[in-house]
């Protein structure tokens, strides 16, 4: 038998892949970059009701006066930003993941929306918009007639 220590992970071959899977997260899921800033990409759901199509956005450390929303023919747009607030006494991080910086998100919605009826709401950092489908869009029922 050896006298050699043995650690687990110098032995694996699979080591240095997880380094790479670690930095691939960062990248593909938004975590800060060492220096605590980075790209951000808030998640969202769109489902569709029979009337409506609803965008979810999840969207904590964001202030209203800091999100942008635009329909722009059948797309909406939302930008925003979200702005590193460090809390007196706390100048020292020995370790930053919280995200931060400008988003901006932008989808098709399939059928147009009207306009005129699109409501948002912004409640405990959740963005809730409802864009409503215009009526051309809607499913309708035709009656079928007995020649």
């Amino acid at each position: 038998m050896s006298n050699m220590s043995c650690n687990n992970n110098a032995l694996t071959p699979w080591v240095g892949f997880r380094d790479l899977e670690n930095h691939l997260d960062r990248i593909f899921h938004g975590v800060a970059t060492p220096s605590g800033t980075g790209n951000w990409m808030p998640p969202m759901d769109i489902y569709e009701t029979e009337d409506a199509y609803v965008l979810e956005a999840d969207l904590p450390g964001v202030k209203k006066e800091d999100i942008g929303l635009q329909i722009i023919e059948d797309r909406l747009v939302l930008k925003g930003a979200r702005k590193r607030e460090v809390a007196e006494g706390h100048q020292g991080y020995q370790h930053y993941e919280r995200s931060e910086g400008q988003f901006e998100r932008s989808f098709r919605i399939r059928g147009g929306v009207d306009g005129e009826k699109v409501e948002a709401r912004f409640e405990n950092g959740v963005l809730t918009v409802t864009l409503p489908k215009p009526e051309t869009a809607k499913p309708r029922q035709i009656d079928v007639k007995l020649s």
